[in-house]
């Protein structure tokens, strides 16, 4: 062999060395490129999956929120309507009237008092034969006796 096909050989395998290695190079630079893209891409996919999520949560957290609130409101009032039960059994175990009673007993005692003031007016005041006598006798019942009203100020 001579030199020149050394030489020659030498160069043709450094070229080939060279085109390889040339080759490596811009196939590791299409890599970054292509990982660049589809990692972009990817990228994006996952933010506009990660905003499905979050609006699927809000929902849900939503939807629990008014279930937690509607289930609160329905307790507060079972509760209420309970309490007001044993409330009316234990003032009506007491013999303390309700209220639509104590409003029948106002409107009757109301009815009462009219027909008072109607009937007092038109039955003429009894004189004895002696006049001065009956206002005497009159305030002194009137002195001696409390009146109902007075009895039941002192009595509360």
């Amino acid at each position: 062999m001579n030199t020149e096909q050394v030489t020659t050989g030498y160069r043709k395998l450094q070229d080939e060395l060279f085109e390889s290695t040339r080759r490596i190079w811009l196939a590791g630079l299409g890599t970054l490129s292509v990982v660049e893209e589809e990692s972009t891409e990817i990228f994006d996919q996952l933010i506009k999956k990660g905003r499905l999520v979050e609006e699927k949560s809000r929902q849900r957290m939503s939807k629990t929120k008014a279930e937690i609130e509607s289930g609160t409101e329905e307790l507060s009032e079972e509760l209420a309507e309970k309490l007001d039960r044993q409330v009316s059994g234990v003032l009506q175990k007491l013999g303390v009237p309700s209220r639509a009673q104590v409003q029948d007993l106002t409107q009757r005692v109301e009815q009462l008092s009219e027909q008072v003031d109607r009937l007092a007016p038109a039955q003429p005041v009894k004189k004895s034969s002696t006049g001065a006598g009956t206002t005497k006798t009159t305030k002194t019942a009137a002195k001696t006796k409390p009146t109902a009203a007075k009895t039941r100020k002192t009595a509360a």
